[in-house]
C-alpha cells in the first residue's frame, strides 16, 4: 500500500540513487507516481504521472518519472508510489497534493486508510488522503490566526490529533508535510512504518525518510524507525524536533 520518501539537505541535492530506488517499488505500486521539490525562491515544483498524457502511471516505466530524476535539484523533495484504495486511477489522485497556506507552498504525501472522509471543497480528486490534507491545512490555519502566540509545529499536531479524533485511532496514517523549509513526517501505521537515514555529504548533512529502507550504492547506509505517533520535524538535514506521542 504506497510509499514514501522526503529528503532534507544542507545544500540542494538531486536525490539520484533514492528516486531511482522509489521507482523500483513502482511494480507493487502501479497506480501512479509524483514528486515534489522546492526551487531556490521555496516554490514548490511537482510532477505527476501522466502529465504528459502517456498514460504511463507506472514510475520504474515512465520516462517522464526518468526525466525528472535528472531536473529535480533541491533542499527537499517529497515523493509517493501509489497503491490505490480510493479513488481513480488519474493525474488528480497522484501524491503530493499542495496548497498555499501562509504564503508557503505545503505539499502532502500519505500512505494509509481513511473511512468516512467527506469531499473537500478544494479537492481536485477523489482520494481520503487529499481531502484529509486540506482539512488539516484549515485547522493549521485556524489555529495560527487565533489571538495569541501559535506556531506551526504545535499547529500540526493540533491537526493530526483532530483527524485521530474525527475518524478514530484505528485509520492508517503515515505522512510527509512540507512548507518548502521542514519536513514534518509521522508515523501511524504499525504494518508500514517510516524510517530515516541520516547521510554526511560534501556539503553537509541530509537526512532521508522512508517507508522502506531505500537501496542505496552505500550499503552501509543506516536506517532507524521513527517512533511511532511523534511528530518529527527536520530542516536542513536535521532534526529539530521529535515530539511526545500524540495519542
Amino acid at each position: 500500500m504506497c510509499d514514501l520518501f522526503g529528503m532534507s539537505c544542507q545544500a540542494a541535492d538531486r536525490g539520484v540513487n533514492s528516486l531511482r530506488a522509489l521507482g523500483g517499488w513502482s511494480d507493487w505500486n502501479p497506480h501512479g507516481w509524483g514528486v515534489a521539490w522546492y526551487d531556490q525562491d521555496g516554490r514548490a515544483q511537482v510532477r505527476k504521472a501522466d502529465e504528459d498524457g502517456d498514460g504511463d502511471f507506472v514510475a520504474r516505466k515512465s520516462t517522464a518519472f526518468t526525466r525528472l530524476i535528472g531536473e529535480a535539484e533541491s533542499r527537499l523533495m517529497v515523493g509517493h508510489i501509489r497503491y490505490k484504495t480510493c479513488g481513480d486511477m488519474c493525474l488528480e489522485n497522484c501524491h503530493p497534493f499542495s496548497r498555499k497556506v501562509f504564503e508557503r507552498d505545503w505539499t502532502f504525501a500519505h500512505n494509509g486508510g481513511i473511512r468516512g472522509v467527506e469531499r473537500h471543497p478544494r479537492s481536485m480528486g477523489g482520494t481520503d488522503s487529499e481531502q484529509v490534507f486540506h482539512e488539516m491545512m484549515d485547522e493549521l490555519e485556524g489555529y495560527v490566526n487565533r489571538p495569541g502566540l501559535n506556531g506551526l509545529y504545535p499547529g500540526i499536531k493540533k491537526a493530526i490529533r483532530g483527524v485521530l479524533a474525527r475518524y478514530s485511532r484505528d485509520i492508517t496514517f503515515n505522512f510527509l508535510l512540507s512548507d518548502g523549509t521542514t519536513l514534518y513526517a509521522y508515523n501511524h501505521y504499525p504494518e508500514k512504518p517510516l524510517y530515516a537515514s541520516q547521510r554526511q555529504k560534501g556539503y553537509g548533512g541530509a537526512i532521508v525518510v522512508s517507508t522502506g529502507r531505500l537501496a542505496h550504492p552505500d550499503a552501509g547506509l543506516s536506517w532507524r524507525r521513527v517512533p511511532a505517533d511523534r511528530l518529527l520535524a527536520i530542516s536542513d538535514g536535521r532534526i529539530h524536533v521529535l515530539s511526545n506521542p500524540l495519542v
